[in-house]
């Protein structure tokens, strides 16, 4: 098929674009759910995750135990982890079991589910799991046992991400100018703010002090209304990217880790 052809060619828009014209022509509903499926895989390589989700929400069952549906749950878990959203990724994987009772297919999910429960700082049942899913895989005693110590190790409250508040960030930024953003591990971006937020108000007050009140009002406490509300909601954004880096590396070290231990016989 032309749109299999292009999709393992990696022209993956292309493909996209002929399974929509299959999608058109296709009125079994079993064929059209499995071309909405690799039109929603297409999305997925190209990062388009909402398309993907839209894509992949469309698709209808009649039956929970249909073949499919598993495929389907599952990128629709890792899409909305992808996209940024493991709350909804944990929510799609428990719906999957709850309504297809598949147990068998527990292992299937559990990547994502660990991930996510990282991402939303359930240390606890992401480390259980994590141990869960080592059991699953029947190693020899020893190899089982050097994994869990592992995964005991990297869970301990010492080693896990030490998250930013992002409240506090922006209530630092709003006491004291530039602080939330030393706060947030950017400590030359603060300084910065700060002694802009200085000068700014050094400026207007200068300016009142020598009878230009409309100027020092205008130009002074405009432009410090300006710098100092930007500077709170940008100590926010940063403790935000500072969490996302903290857990993206979390996350790497867990996987180069496990993976290595996975990858020794």
């Amino acid at each position: 098929m032309k749109s299999d052809s292009l999709y393992a060619a990696g022209q993956y828009f292309e493909a996209s674009i002929e399974y929509e014209r299959l999608i058109f022509k296709t009125a079994d509903q079993a064929d059209l759910n499995y071309l909405k499926y690799k039109k929603a895989l297409c999305y997925k390589k190209l990062k388009e995750y909402d398309r993907a989700l839209n894509t992949l929400q469309s698709i209808y069952f009649s039956n929970s135990k249909d073949s499919l549906y598993r495929f389907v749950s599952y990128e629709q878990s890792l899409c909305h982890y992808l996209n940024g959203d493991p709350a909804r990724a944990l929510w799609k994987i428990d719906e999957f079991f709850h309504r297809s009772r598949d147990t068998a297919s527990f292992h299937f999910f559990m990547p994502i589910r660990i991930l996510s429960l990282n991402d939303t700082k359930k240390w606890d049942e992401a480390k259980q799991s994590f141990l869960q899913y080592i059991e699953i895989q029947e190693f020899e005693t020893e190899k089982e046992e050097a994994l869990e110590n592992v995964i005991n190790n990297l869970y301990e409250e010492k080693n896990r991400p030490r998250m930013k508040s992002i409240k506090k960030a922006e209530n630092w930024s709003r006491f004291i100018p530039g602080t939330g953003q030393i706060y947030a591990g950017r400590a030359g971006e603060g300084t910065v703010n700060f002694l802009i937020n200085a000068s700014v108000l050094t400026f207007a007050g200068f300016q009142v002090y020598n009878g230009f009140y409309i100027t020092g009002y205008l130009a002074g406490l405009g432009f410090f209304n300006k710098t100092y509300h930007g500077g709170i909601k940008r100590a926010g954004v940063l403790a935000s990217y500072k969490n996302q880096k903290l857990m993206n590396d979390f996350n790497r070290k867990i996987n180069a880790e496990i993976l290595s231990e996975f990858e020794t016989d």
